[in-house]
């Protein structure tokens, strides 16, 4: 038996096919639904260097590239792992830094091919996947075991104006 013929084969040929995707020699597999709207489809259709975004919106990012391919130890009940929503869209910090993570694969994927991806895992997807999945952020509730449980957004107090009339671009 071959090292590809392995139990877990099927993994490999995944990978081989998002491989191609990164590569561009095959297109990203068509979406199973629409998903949530992102309110990004103006950078959606933005050409980036080289030619069109390979996923048409995070949410395709999300459940054909991302999931498919990060490995963690989940938090399920007791254990210890990272904390994942299920429903990443349902919080407004998720969408903002996995929208970022998504801009910047595309970009550096095409702009860099040699190190962009490199880049990308060090730089952006390793920061920003600490803190929606850590202890504090915003998935910490939430679980592949419990689904999501809602959660509140940071307390605030609007900021007098003279606070605000301190800074350089401020305009009553």
């Amino acid at each position: 038996m071959t090292a590809p013929e392995v139990a877990g084969s099927g993994a490999v040929a995944s990978l081989s096919a998002l491989l191609d995707q990164l590569t561009g020699t095959t297109p990203p597999p068509p979406a199973a639904d629409p998903g949530p709207p992102t309110g990004g489809s103006a950078a959606a259709a933005e050409a980036g260097p080289g030619g069109e975004p390979l996923f048409a919106d995070v949410d395709s990012f999300v459940r054909h590239y991302l999931a498919p391919v990060v490995e963690r130890r989940l938090a399920v009940g007791s254990a210890h792992g990272a904390a994942w929503c299920p429903e990443w869209w349902r919080h407004p910090e998720a969408i903002t830094r996995l929208y970022a993570l998504w801009r910047a694969w595309e970009t550096l994927r095409v702009g860099d091919p040699d190190t962009g991806m490199s880049i990308w895992w060090r730089d952006h997807f390793d920061p920003h996947f600490a803190q929606l999945t850590g202890e504090l952020g915003p998935f910490s509730r939430c679980g592949p075991d419990r689904g999501h449980l809602d959660t509140s957004p940071l307390p605030i107090v609007a900021a007098t104006v003279e606070v605000l009339a301190q800074l350089p671009d401020y305009e009553p």
